[in-house]
């Protein structure tokens, strides 16, 4: 073996420190493969260091589960939500780095299943604490993975280039084998070659060892491989467009039987002909709705390949699209899901496609936040001819839903008057539970907080048998529970909630979810005068949002990190917390937390923030702030009419919650004195060192150096794994060190850390 390349060398000199680091390992044209990880592997074994191997199968490239996990955890994982598979591979990389500097290898990350992917593209900078080498293959040119190459960039991977090739071009005519294993993959198992041409492996000999005497294939143990991917490719290539898609539905046909083939087979169907049987389009339904739960970019891109296959008006080609722009717009694609049903010609759709396209377009629009597009096109769906009744009864739940969301809470009433004494007297759970929700959603945006309690603590106790059709975020009891107790005298329930309903959910698959539960945390910890804890939880939730590419709550959680940040007596963080929002003309209930936000920044000179509340102020959107808020609207010589009305109508109609009494009392007293100004008297904060951490932070550190995983920090705080994560980057950042071993270090010579209780 030649000598161990340089930066290999040198990327387990760091690890030997302690020191995260990362390797981007640019594959070979011609094999799609680099000796380069035989060498790291052999080194980092030889150092006694733990290796993690996740081999490069093509067919991964549309699993649901996450080759990274089964390998650090066994097979048999199962399907997961994306972001529960990301925090159980941060888990495992965490307990096994305690005993040994991890390497893991990502042979080729173009063909990596998307949870993996997510895993390389967040992992890596959540975990510098720790001693882990990430080591990804990657081929050149844009591709699904440039993310990923991203994020190892920022923690300072180091390229390793190919080696340069050793070896001639190999030999080899185009048989029939290797036309059909071209189709089949860059390895293929001779089995399902010979199946495919009608034969058995036996009579294929003579051509097999050809291809290997030759140089042409390789003995890749279970399965052959093409020694030269750039060959493999042409072969391809050559072959006419109508025998390639043929090929790729018979190959599909014969892996699909096979355990775990699923994948394989969805890869040849997406890339096959449009004659799909209904056992074929159920099996891509079944994989773009498990790949969604993972990563919907990745199950939207399935989707729309799958539309291809099929003629402009064929039904099938509008199914796939319309269900690709529904995953996609659980991204931050939102925009470019809703273009993509824009240029669906609807003057050509039955009216079940038209209803459907119309309902998924209302979703998309409330979902970037423009209820009022999406009243547009639900008034269109509900006028369409015979419309289906479940379609119907959706496109009133959403028509409903967006009266609330803009505040119109008369109109909300009678739209879902009807829907709700239908729902209460369904025989599904799920619907007598998504009843109460919106039922305590339409009490609280009339200010009726007592009932509006009532009837989400009903939904809350119904969500366990309701459980087969679980709610998306953030329509999820127990969360609205805590919100609105956090509007009451409650707070204290409304802590320990969501806690324990944020791990109920992620339990159950609901990672996506984590944003809204970080959000109320935030404000729930703002709401105790714990203003460094609830700014780490708030960008936590923008961190995670980030992570899972969902869009809704970045508005709503940047304008409460900016009321906590004026707070904490940082005017240049909340600054860049709003990042220049704006107040829009047609809002939703939540931006009423941007004008708060921008009010509290600066209470006399924020002129557009006072014009918008005293134009768009109502009880839905006041009540949507915590109670607490609304003494720093009112400002002393500035015009608050309505706003002043406003809560004299919420302090009737609640008036058995005293919170909620005594802050309309505080905000319509005239000579009151400006809630922001509190944030001026806040004293001078070291920003460096150890007196700079805050007492969460000199917490995790100690029990980092009693050497607790970041999952036993989180149960012993009581908090989410993703805070303790946020607690050590400012740690480190703040003490200007790079890895748990210093920060063990720097707590160790503090002390018993009696200051911290």
């Amino acid at each position: 073996m030649p000598p161990v390349r340089r930066e290999i060398t040198e990327a387990l000199a760091a690890l030997d420190r302690g020191m995260p680091s990362a390797l981007l390992v640019e594959l070979d044209e011609r094999t799609r493969a680099s000796g380069a990880f035989a060498q790291l592997t052999a080194a980092a074994r030889a150092a006694a260091h733990a290796v993690v191997v996740v081999p490069a199968r093509e067919s991964d490239e549309l699993s649901a589960t996450s080759a990274l996990l089964e390998v650090l955890a066994g097979s048999g994982t199962g399907d997961a939500d994306g972001g529960a598979i990301v925090d159980r591979v941060a888990e495992l990389l965490d307990a096994r780095s305690h005993d040994a500097p991890v390497v893991v290898v990502i042979e080729n990350a173009r063909w990596t299943d998307p949870a993996t992917l997510l895993a390389l593209r967040t992992l890596p900078e959540r975990l510098r604490h720790l001693p882990v080498l990430w080591a990804v293959g990657v081929e050149p040119g844009p591709s699904r993975v440039d993310r990923v190459v991203a994020a190892l960039r920022r923690i300072g991977a180091v390229t390793v280039p190919p080696e340069p090739p050793g070896w001639d071009a190999v030999a080899g005519g185009p048989a029939a084998l290797l036309k059909v294993g071209s189709v089949i993959g860059i390895e293929f198992d001779p089995d399902v070659a010979a199946r495919v041409l009608g034969t058995s492996v036996g009579s294929l000999l003579p051509e097999i060892d050809a291809a290997l005497a030759g140089g042409v294939l390789v003995d890749n143990g279970p399965t052959l491989r093409f020694a030269d991917a750039r060959f493999r490719d042409d072969l391809y290539g050559s072959l006419p467009s109508s025998v390639r898609r043929a090929l790729h539905h018979e190959v599909a046909r014969h892996t699909m039987a096979w355990p775990g083939g699923e994948a394989a087979a969805v890869r040849h169907l997406a890339r096959s002909t449009g004659r799909l049987s209904d056992e074929d389009l159920g099996m891509v339904r079944g994989a773009v709705g498990r790949l969604a739960t993972v990563s919907p970019e990745d199950a939207a891109e399935l989707a729309f390949q799958v539309s291809e296959l099929f003629a402009g008006s064929d039904p099938h080609r509008v199914e796939f699209l319309i269900t690709g722009a529904t995953h996609l717009g659980r991204t931050s694609r939102v925009g470019e899901a809703l273009s993509i049903l824009e240029h669906l010609q609807v003057s050509g759709l039955a009216t079940t496609e038209e209803a459907r396209l119309r309902l998924v377009a209302a979703h998309l629009h409330q979902a970037a936040g423009d209820d009022h597009e999406a009243m547009d096109h639900v008034t269109h769906a509900l006028a369409l001819p015979t419309l289906d009744a479940h379609v119907e009864l959706a496109l009133l739940k959403v028509r409903a839903a967006g009266h609330v969301n803009l505040g119109e809470t008369d109109a909300a009433i009678r739209v879902s008057r009807p829907l709700l004494s239908a729902a209460r007297s369904s025989a599904d759970p799920a619907t007598r539970v998504s009843a109460d929700l919106f039922a305590s959603q339409l009490a609280f945006s009339q200010a009726k907080v007592t009932a509006a309690i009532e009837l989400a603590e009903q939904a809350a106790s119904g969500v366990e048998v309701s459980a087969t059709r679980p709610l998306h975020a953030p329509r999820i009891p127990e969360l609205w529970l805590a919100t609105v107790l956090l509007s009451s005298d409650r707070a204290d329930e409304a802590a320990d909630l969501l806690l324990e309903g944020q791990r109920h959910y992620e339990r159950r698959g609901l990672g996506w979810s984590a944003p809204y539960w970080h959000t109320v945390r935030a404000i729930e910890r703002w709401m105790c005068d714990e203003l460094d804890d609830a700014a780490a939880e708030a960008e936590t939730a923008l961190e995670v949002a980030d992570r899972l590419d969902i869009v809704r709550t970045r508005r709503l959680t940047r304008a409460v990190l900016a009321v906590i940040e004026v707070d904490r007596g940082r005017v240049d963080d909340a600054r860049r917390a709003l990042d220049g929002a704006t107040l829009p003309r047609r809002p939703n209930a939540f931006d009423i937390w941007t004008a708060a936000a921008h009010l509290r920044l600066a209470p006399d000179s924020a002129d557009d923030a006072h014009r918008w509340l005293d134009r768009h102020c109502n009880r839905a959107r006041l009540m949507s702030l915590r109670p607490r808020l609304w003494p720093s609207l009112v400002v002393p010589g500035r015009p608050a009419r309505r706003l002043r009305d406003v809560l004299g109508e919420i302090g009737r109609a609640a008036h058995d919650q005293r919170v909620v009494v005594a802050a309309v009392g505080t905000a319509t007293s005239a000579d009151r004195r400006s809630a922001s100004t509190r944030a001026l008297a806040t004293g001078e904060r070291a920003t460096s060192g150890w007196a700079a951490l805050t007492a969460s932070e000199r917490r995790v550190a100690r029990l980092v150096a009693e050497g607790h995983t970041n999952r036993a920090i989180a149960e012993r705080l009581h908090v989410s794994v993703h805070t303790v994560g946020t607690h050590l980057r400012h740690a480190f950042t703040k003490l200007d060190i790079n890895t748990r071993v210093e920060l063990t270090r720097v707590a160790l010579l503090q002390g018993d850390g009696a200051d911290d209780a």
